[in-house]
């Protein structure tokens, strides 16, 4: 991720410079740096697709981790609340290291 996040600044700045460029060349050149600044864009659109796609899957992995963790304390539910419960009234009180 640090890495896409470096590529996506640094094309970045190169876009903003090229589109400056670009408003300040002849028009000649406009042409060579419309095509230079293209070829930019569509890198940097990769880049940010890039990241979102692995943004996607930690979400997903993130997800997944949260399902387990839901359905292990469903399978013990019943465990849970009697700690609970014997916390509340004190019951446990003594039985702790």
């Amino acid at each position: 991720m640090a890495e896409l996040l470096r590529a996506d600044r640094e094309l970045e700045q190169k876009t903003i410079q090229l589109a400056h460029r670009y408003r300040t060349a002849r028009p000649d050149d406009k042409e060579k740096v419309r095509k230079e600044l293209t070829e930019v864009v569509n890198k940097h659109f990769e880049v940010r697709q890039q990241r979102r796609e692995l943004q996607v899957r930690r979400m997903q992995e993130s997800l997944e981790n949260l399902r387990t963790a839901i359905k292990k304390r469903a399978d013990a539910r019943e465990e849970i609340v009697k700690k609970r419960i014997n916390n509340l009234t004190g019951e446990e009180a003594g039985l702790e290291f």
